[in-house]
């Protein structure tokens, strides 16, 4: 499992320069249609961890292994 830092913005408004920063321990991530999202893999299927709105995502960093 790998440990990433995702930064991304709180609300929808493009203009709102805060951001929020969450680290989470995940197998890998993927952009859906509307969504980023960080999840675990089983032998049977993805299970999300965590998941933002692609339109808010402002960065994803891997920064190690858990």
């Amino acid at each position: 499992m790998k440990k990433y830092r995702v930064m991304y913005r709180p609300t929808d408004r493009a203009g709102d320069l805060s951001a929020k920063t969450e680290e989470v321990y995940a197998d890998g991530w993927r952009v859906d249609q509307e969504s980023v999202v960080l999840f675990t893999h089983t032998a049977e299927r993805d299970d999300a961890v965590f998941d933002v709105p692609k339109s808010r995502v402002m960065r994803i960093q891997e920064i190690g292994a858990g």
